[in-house]
């Protein structure tokens, strides 16, 4: 027995009876075909007529969907350039505030591997593709090409955008189920980098500076409340309690809302920028024209102070581990710690237990006078 439903949402979806199956509750099974031009035929199980139009009418007008967009090619025609097309175009990822930084670093994989198909891209090729990021970048040295290896961070950040396209692709239906992503893949990474300044590196570094205002009072903010530099940037003034001295950060990278203490000396740099000349209605750090300052500025500017203050291997992301660093050496908790930076793993904050390790904590004294045994 079949029957096929007409109605504007299902017009391609047949429905048959399944005699050769029962239920356990004694019902029979309904098989029902999605049949889209264009497309493959997909087919589900249900118990009622009622479960099957409810999964079929959605899926109809998705495919017709993308029928109108432009026909789904066959999965083994699929390549690892379609791949991707096809994981960017997807609305759910286009939102992503990390979207711009995916597309570029899909380009390797597109570049490489675009008009390899999916159902041949197997695991030889994804370690072939490793060995690409790490010795692939060649650079001119001294009138020489110079081949330069990524550091291993690097080589995974890539390794595992491929792997959420790949499995993207799986949960889709672009790739069988069957392929799963090869593990031990990654690179090992050293430990977490914790450089930070010392007390006479900071002076030197404030005093160098003083050329620049703006980004000096960038460096106070990031060292007095430890927020990364994504969350600097976005710092609006109605973000910015005076009274209270703190800052409210509502994107962070684990998109939980926070609240930072920040400290006198940045307040009053903080001041001092709200009663310049030029400020911007919204944003904290912005250009003399009112526009927000972009990352890529923000670090040319800073590239020009480090210099003139001599700092050796130290990059914008270490007066983060600078703040950690100064509260870990003055009394504070690894949960208070992890609480100013926004960790959401008591992990991450443990690279900064060597530096209270030996030091009293709360209760140390309590303990003390209870070994007086009185």
């Amino acid at each position: 027995m079949s029957k096929r439903i007409i109605t504007p949402a299902i017009d391609y979806v047949t429905f048959h009876v399944r005699k050769d199956r029962k239920n356990r509750d004694g019902t029979k099974s309904i098989l029902t075909l999605v049949r889209v031009p264009k497309f493959k035929r997909i087919s589900k199980t249900f118990k009622s007529f009622a479960d099957a139009e409810e999964w079929a009418a959605p899926l109809v007008k998705e495919l017709l969907a993308q029928g109108q967009r432009g026909a789904r090619p066959k999965m083994s025609a699929l390549t690892i350039g379609g791949l991707i097309k096809e994981y960017l175009a997807d609305p759910g990822v286009q939102v992503l505030r990390s979207y711009a930084g995916y597309a570029a670093l899909a380009q390797f994989w597109v570049l490489n591997y675009g008009g390899v198909k999916v159902l041949e891209f197997g695991p030889a090729s994804l370690f072939e593709a490793r060995d690409k990021l790490r010795f692939g970048r060649t650079r001119s040295r001294d009138g020489k090409q110079a081949q330069d290896e990524l550091a291993p961070a690097t080589i995974n950040r890539s390794l595992a955008l491929m792997r959420t396209i790949w499995n993207w692709g799986r949960s889709a239906g672009w790739i069988p189920q069957e392929r799963i992503w090869p593990t031990r893949l990654l690179m090992p990474e050293p430990p977490g980098r914790t450089r930070y300044l010392n007390p006479n590196e900071l002076t030197v570094l404030l005093k160098a500076a003083d050329s620049d205002p703006l980004v000096k009072a960038a460096i106070l903010v990031s060292i007095a409340t430890g927020i990364r530099q994504s969350e600097l940037l976005r710092l609006k003034w109605a973000d910015v309690d005076f009274n209270r001295q703190s800052v409210t950060l509502l994107q962070t990278k684990n998109k939980s809302p926070r609240r930072v203490h920040v400290t006198v000396q940045a307040v009053a740099a903080l001041e001092k920028l709200k009663k310049a000349k030029v400020v911007s209605p919204a944003h904290v750090f912005a250009l003399d024209d009112g526009q927000p300052l972009k990352q890529s500025y923000l670090e040319q500017r800073w590239q020009r102070i480090r210099k003139a203050s001599g700092l050796v291997d130290f990059h914008w992301h270490d007066l983060r581990h600078t703040c950690a660093s100064i509260l870990a050496q003055n009394g504070s908790t690894l949960l208070e710690i992890g609480s100013v930076l926004g960790h959401k793993s008591p992990s991450m904050t443990m690279r900064y237990s060597h530096l209270i390790q030996g030091a009293a904590v709360t209760g140390h004294a309590a303990l003390d006078e209870m070994l007086k045994g009185k």
